[in-house]
């Protein structure tokens, strides 16, 4: 959007723990997509909720 910054520092921190995460799930625990394992996917949804929500409510103008 004209006139805000394209970067927002919490959300890039937000998306580096959440890449830190799901290599140490993968590494250390196996996680895979499908695999029947609900966490991570809980994990994920809950990270894509949090980029849409914060999209949305930028884009509304509330914030």
């Amino acid at each position: 959007m004209p006139g805000r910054p394209a970067e927002s520092a919490p959300l890039q921190l937000v998306g580096a723990l959440a890449a830190l995460v799901a290599v140490v799930g993968y590494v250390v625990y196996d996680w895979q997509w499908g695999s029947g394992d609900p966490l991570p996917t809980a994990l994920g949804l809950a990270v894509a909720a949090l980029a849409v929500g914060v999209t949305l409510y930028r884009r509304l103008g509330l914030g």
